[in-house]
């Protein structure tokens, strides 16, 4: 598992697979060692809940509060229609549940690249781009998650 604070293009490159979670056709992509668990989305139960989040699932005798995010990241107050599987993450500080449309592990991974300086300002939730045969995806961890959930559920944008 890598260790919280430390995700650089450098490690993320040195996995043979990355865990890939697509948010309204958006492709999110995960060091796989963060998800814990994947379970079908009909298990949040809805009375079990935290601030901002839809609910919380029970796993290894824990609830896991889950939050819905949209593909450009915004906290969502509702499931969407198409959201199917849960992924619990856990960075070993951080753990909660994401709502996600499909999830699969790709391996090996596709190139990765540095993020431009003009998308990386230091909150941002985004630590390498991914390239695929038919456009980009993000790269982010549990880490860069839980801060942006705490930014967008202190702003008043949640």
């Amino acid at each position: 598992m890598i260790e919280p604070g430390f995700v650089t293009l450098d490690t993320l490159q040195q996995h043979r697979a990355l865990a890939l979670a697509m948010l309204d056709g958006c492709r999110w992509l995960l060091p796989p060692g963060e998800v814990h668990s994947l379970e079908p989305a009909l298990d949040i139960d809805p009375a079990v809940r935290a601030p901002h989040s839809l609910g919380a699932i029970a796993f290894a005798g824990v609830w896991w509060p889950v939050y819905c995010l949209s593909g450009e990241l915004r906290l969502l107050p509702q499931l969407p229609e198409q959201r199917r599987v849960c992924l619990l993450l856990d960075n070993g500080v951080d753990r909660f549940g994401l709502a996600a449309d499909e999830f699969q592990m790709l391996a090996p991974p596709p190139p990765l690249f540095a993020v431009p300086g003009c998308m990386a300002p230091p909150d941002a939730p985004i630590r390498a781009l991914a390239r695929f045969d038919t456009g980009i995806g993000g790269v982010t961890d549990t880490e860069c998650l839980a801060a942006l959930l705490a930014t967008l559920m202190g702003s008043g944008n949640a």
